[in-house]
């Protein structure tokens, strides 16, 4: 049997910003995120001074692919997952049978 997972990263990377209020916070975030990555989460603070400091966690949007092939999908799941990266997930497994 074969199948074909897709697999994504799971590094997270956090960048700042620093505004006057939240929306100008997040917009300044959305300006960082560089071109394949994709923003996940945007967190507001307001500590003593009544800036708005803003922490966006981005990680990258590519998804690749891996096969594995083995006689039945228990162990061809297995072989797949094997291959994957630690710092992976599996998004999605699909028969080629």
């Amino acid at each position: 049997m074969r199948i074909r997972g897709l697999i994504q990263s799971t590094v997270v990377t956090e960048i700042t910003a620093e505004a006057d209020d939240a929306q100008a916070a997040r917009a300044m975030i959305e300006e960082q995120v560089p071109d394949g990555y994709e923003l996940i989460q945007v967190h507001n603070a307001m500590p003593r001074g009544g800036r708005v400091i803003a922490t966006g966690r981005i990680r990258p949007a590519a998804v690749d692919e891996l096969d594995a092939t083995r006689s039945d999908y228990q162990s061809a799941r297995a072989a797949l997952l094997a291959k994957m990266p630690a710092d992976h997930r599996l998004l999605s497994v699909l028969s080629l049978d």
